[in-house]
């Protein structure tokens, strides 16, 4: 396989490189390389596989840009810590923060971004939006004081107009549907992908370019009026935790 990412400032692997890369993560998942422990030094590496000291660093660089490992300027490479369960949320009649509180009671969710999307946003093309006027409650979700997750609600204003007044004190959508007069919800389909973050994401995960996001999207129904209260995307960080469907 190989890897190329536009203006990441990784190279496209060669075959030795391939060779060093596999046995490296293969290292990885197999535990050899111990928790925060220092990885294999340039010249070890140079010397196992008699392959050019540059084609180590790029392999390096690829993984550090994966999120697998990290430097220490003149002491080495590390291990980053090991991944922990993180239970994807495949259904709409169950809130997102009592998911994370099955994990952790160290969870903590804050408001980003309140804001009327603009019309020719990307989210009128998904299933069930069909127009009308939509506000993007953005969540950034904290689990042991690491990033896990952007969660963003599309919630459709003229079936919940109360949208409006939301501020950044918000912890919960379903709490707020709820004080509303929501009382029985459902979702009509889920959809699961893989990403890689953009700018923007990057910032609020702090994660690197070539981490894969598992992205999840959902539609969220008021079951008794039979509307759609909002569409939803969620992205999860793959490099701190997998994944329990």
């Amino acid at each position: 396989m190989l890897w190329q990412h536009k203006g990441c400032g990784v190279k496209r692997l060669d075959e030795q490189e391939l060779v060093v890369k596999d046995y490296l993560l293969q290292g990885i998942a197999a535990g050899i390389f111990l928790h925060d422990g220092k990885m294999p030094s340039e010249y070890t590496l140079v010397e196992m596989f008699g392959v050019p000291r540059i084609k180590v660093r790029n392999v390096y660089t690829l993984l550090e840009k994966m999120g697998f490992i990290y430097s220490k300027k003149g002491i080495g490479r590390f291990l980053r810590h090991q991944q922990k369960p993180l239970e994807v949320v495949m259904s709409g009649d169950i809130s997102f923060s009592e998911k994370m509180l099955n994990h952790t009671t160290n969870y903590k969710s804050i408001v980003t971004k309140i804001e009327q999307v603009s019309k020719d946003h990307a989210i009128f093309s998904k299933p069930y939006v069909t127009g009308g006027t939509l506000y993007l409650i953005e969540r950034l979700r904290f689990i042991d004081g690491e990033q896990a997750a952007i969660h963003r609600s599309y919630v459709v204003a003229e079936n919940m107009p109360e949208v409006k007044q939301v501020n950044n004190r918000l912890t919960s959508m379903y709490q707020f549907y709820k004080q509303h007069g929501v009382n029985q919800f459902r979702s009509s389909f889920s959809q699961l992908s893989v990403t890689f973050p953009n700018e923007l994401d990057r910032t609020l995960l702090d994660c690197e370019i070539l981490v894969p996001l598992v992205k999840v999207e959902s539609d969220n129904w008021d079951e008794e009026r039979n509307v759609l209260l909002e569409y939803t995307e969620i992205l999860y960080r793959t490099d701190r935790f997998y994944f329990q469907i």
